[in-house]
């Protein structure tokens, strides 16, 4: 009994705060642009929402995300809610967030969830949410991370949270993303 009580009462300290994030109604970071399913992936012009901010340096990060996981050996599967979350960890420096991207487990993009380029502060952070109901990725999902700088600076901290709750079980892990490529002048 008392592990129940535990549980619900870290569920309530890790869930709240997720339910108090700020996206729409669909599940999108409010001013994402509407779900759309395409074909892979197109390519990118480096500069093409930002052309007035020159890029020293940025990365491409890849993070993988699971919104679904089997949970025993008759392969019953466990949703989960996933949160991208984006921290420049520079003291001094701000960072641009070029593009954010969903994709599902055959690499295809699911959704693009910035319309325009986003600059973070320093110490600053911005979370992308994908609801648990929201399968759309399949059981493997990942994100596309771009970023930029106009001076070096540390690298940005990007990783995935993901969380579910059924019942009295709960499931809650945290995976980290990984530099893919560096754009280094």
């Amino acid at each position: 009994m008392a592990s129940r009580v535990r549980l619900a009462f870290v569920l309530m300290l890790v869930v709240g705060p997720l339910a108090s994030c700020t996206p729409d109604d669909r599940g999108r970071p409010l001013g994402a642009e509407p779900e759309r399913r395409v074909e892979g992936i197109a390519p990118r012009p480096d500069l093409d929402k930002t052309a007035a901010i020159r890029a020293e340096v940025g990365q491409t990060i890849y993070v993988p995300a699971y919104s679904r996981v089997p949970t025993s050996d008759s392969a019953r599967t466990f949703n989960l809610a996933v949160t991208l979350s984006v921290r420049n960890a520079d003291q001094s420096r701000p960072i641009v967030v070029s593009s954010v991207r969903y994709l599902d487990a055959d690499g295809h993009l699911v959704r693009e969830f910035l319309a325009r380029p986003l600059r973070l502060a320093p110490l600053a952070s911005k979370d992308f949410f994908v609801k648990e109901s929201d399968t759309s990725g399949g059981t493997s999902a990942s994100f596309l991370v771009e970023w930029f700088a106009e001076r070096p600076t540390t690298a940005p901290v990007v990783e995935t949270v993901m969380i579910g709750t059924a019942s009295s079980q709960g499931i809650s892990f945290v995976s980290p993303g990984r530099v893919i490529a560096e754009r280094d002048r």
